[in-house]
């Protein structure tokens, strides 16, 4: 049977195909010996990166002591409040002309004065006689306020100083003027009060 050139043509090729030596896919990328995929990295390792056998070895090994931390000591607070009546006490004696009076308050009419007065040092230097301690307040000559405290053996402090807080809440006429403030004792059994001293305080609204 004659066959035609293109049948021919395409037998030579198979035939040539099946001929070709097992060696010839060699550079196949799945069959090669040269892939990559399969080599060792057989580069130097840097000097710095320790080999896995340094590692292994007999020695136990030392945990440290752990650090102890220690917190920061609490820092000294200094006593505010009412334990600091913020007056000097030193050199100042019982009943004497100690600290002027002071404006702290005011309205569209009128004033609020305190004035302190210190009665006793302690408990020791009170004589145990009871007596009232008389404030007033005057304006232009016109008495306008009072203010009586009894001091006894029970309103003096055993250990520190015993201070008054003599307040006024006084209406005034005008915008300024000067108010005066006076400071007696009125002993058990008398009936007129003796005068300690007077101290006056400027005021503008």
């Amino acid at each position: 049977m004659r066959l035609s050139s293109y049948a021919s043509a395409a037998l030579l090729a198979l035939l040539s195909l099946g001929a070709m030596p097992r060696h010839a896919y060699a550079d196949d990328v799945l069959a090669g010996e040269d892939d990559d995929f399969f080599k060792t990295d057989d580069k130097p390792k840097p000097p710095d990166v320790p080999d896995a056998s340094a590692f292994n070895t007999d020695e136990e090994l030392t945990i440290a002591a752990p650090i102890k931390v220690e917190p920061p000591a609490p820092k000294a607070v200094a006593p505010t409040g009412p334990t600091a009546m913020g007056l000097d006490f030193n050199g100042k004696a019982p009943l004497a002309d100690n600290w002027g009076p002071s404006i702290v308050y005011k309205t569209a009419d009128a004033v609020v004065i305190e004035m302190p007065v210190l009665y006793a040092v302690n408990g020791s230097g009170f004589d145990g006689n009871a007596y009232w301690l008389i404030g007033e307040v005057y304006a232009d000559g016109k008495k306008i306020g009072e203010q009586r405290t009894q001091v006894m053996k029970e309103t003096v402090s055993a250990k520190g100083p015993s201070v008054e807080f003599i307040r006024f809440f006084t209406p005034v006429a005008g915008t300024s003027g000067v108010l005066e403030v006076k400071v007696s004792k009125l002993a058990s059994g008398s009936t007129k009060p003796t005068l300690l001293f007077t101290r006056s305080v400027s005021y503008a609204l």
